[in-house]
């Protein structure tokens, strides 16, 4: 299942685990090649398979020193523009409707498999505006199922950050209503669209387009209008019900957006293709830490928190954190006015723009060192 409303107040994004019906467990397949391409356009962010594996990602020239006219007459174009741009007459134009756009989406769980649709995902700020809020500081991990509570674990045993690289096809009403490219956005709990009688309504307006909501003001995770991530959904197959109880009367008559190649239609508006996954304590430096004895570093939160606390209490306010993070991971009590005990530098200063930039910009990093073959992709602005 998945988070629930968030306890602050305002909308409650949440780009954490929402699964629907669970998939067996396989590998992530690697990203595919990088077709990033300016120098066939200016404003072109992916291009055919014809234009040759990599490309230059300055726009300066093709890796391969293959003529660009030669390129051309064999095929090679624009398949994809930037934000607002759409391909007419063989080049990027600004677009006067939805047109395809590509961009990556992350999301918090936990080591469950289950396939991605139906439910909220972020820009990276986004996600890490959440775990922030929603996980970090956090020290049980609620029971799930026959899975029963765990101590020294994160919230909804999330320990790592998926991503996925999206295609986006937004049906041409969204366009004709406010001249964006992004539709408005509604939060998704157990792969059901909330409130289900709005969501309906929006289907039938816009078709099964995806969403997308500003997060701009949260105290103390962002409180100033330049912070703030993006929340974007991904309406799937029946999406007016929960996991549990989609049947194929609700999937034949609410297909939903997703598809092999999304076309602007109604039901035919975004794919997700795996793009790997990166596990949270090597990001904010947990898997660097010496052990008390100085015998090792720590395999990951879990092993980490039962060397320097009480694994037996699940009271972030009660325990005690032994070594040089008496706040544990963070002190939820640290506000931008009033810090709390010190805990991991990843997380200081919330809602700070630079540090909240930082950490997405490490996250990002961390990808691309782990998977560096994946195209840089720029971030799409919320538009809704």
């Amino acid at each position: 299942p998945s988070p629930g409303p968030s306890p602050s107040p305002g909308p409650s994004p949440s780009p954490g685990p929402s699964p629907p019906s669970p998939s067996p467990p396989g590998p992530s397949p690697a990203p595919g090649p990088s077709y990033l391409c300016s120098s066939v356009d200016d404003k072109c962010v992916q291009c055919s398979a014809a234009c040759g594996d990599r490309m230059s990602l300055d726009g300066a020239e093709f890796l391969e020193g293959v003529d660009l006219t030669a390129r051309r007459l064999g095929g090679c174009e624009c398949e994809v523009c930037q934000q607002g741009h759409a391909v007419k007459d063989g080049k990027c134009q600004l677009a006067d409707s939805t047109a395809p756009l590509v961009f990556y989406a992350y999301y918090a769980k936990d080591d469950e498999e289950y396939a991605f649709s139906n439910q909220d995902a972020a820009s990276a700020l986004g996600v890490i505006e959440y775990i922030h809020r929603e996980v970090a500081g956090t020290i049980a991990c609620e029971p799930k199922g026959d899975r029963p509570a765990q101590p020294c674990k994160r919230h909804y045993c999330i320990d790592r950050i998926h991503r996925q690289k999206i295609t986006m096809y937004n049906p041409k009403e969204v366009y004709a209503t406010r001249k964006g490219q992004f539709g408005p956005w509604n939060s998704f709990d157990k792969a059901m669209c909330n409130p289900p009688e709005m969501c309906t309504k929006r289907w039938e307006q816009y078709g099964y387009n995806v969403g997308c909501m500003k997060n701009t003001y949260d105290p103390p995770f962002n409180i100033t209008p330049l912070s703030g991530g993006n929340y974007y959904d991904f309406p799937g197959a029946c999406p007016e019900k929960d996991y549990l109880s989609k049947d194929k009367a609700c999937i034949a008559a609410s297909p939903g957006g997703q598809c092999d190649n999304p076309d602007g239609s109604r039901n035919c508006t975004w794919s997700a293709e795996d793009a790997g996954y990166i596990m949270l304590d090597d990001l904010v430096g947990i898997t660097k830490l010496q052990r008390l004895d100085n015998s090792s570093t720590y395999k990951d939160f879990h092993d980490w928190c039962t060397d320097v606390s009480d694994p037996s209490n699940i009271n972030p306010d009660a325990i005690s954190w032994k070594g040089d993070y008496p706040g544990g991971e963070w002190d939820k009590h640290t506000t931008p006015e009033t810090p709390g005990k010190k805990s991991l530098p990843f997380w200081d200063k919330p809602g700070d723009y630079d540090a909240d930039m930082a950490r997405a910009q490490a996250l990002q990093d961390l990808f691309k060192k782990q998977f560096p073959d994946s195209p840089r992709l720029p971030e799409p602005t919320c538009d809704y």
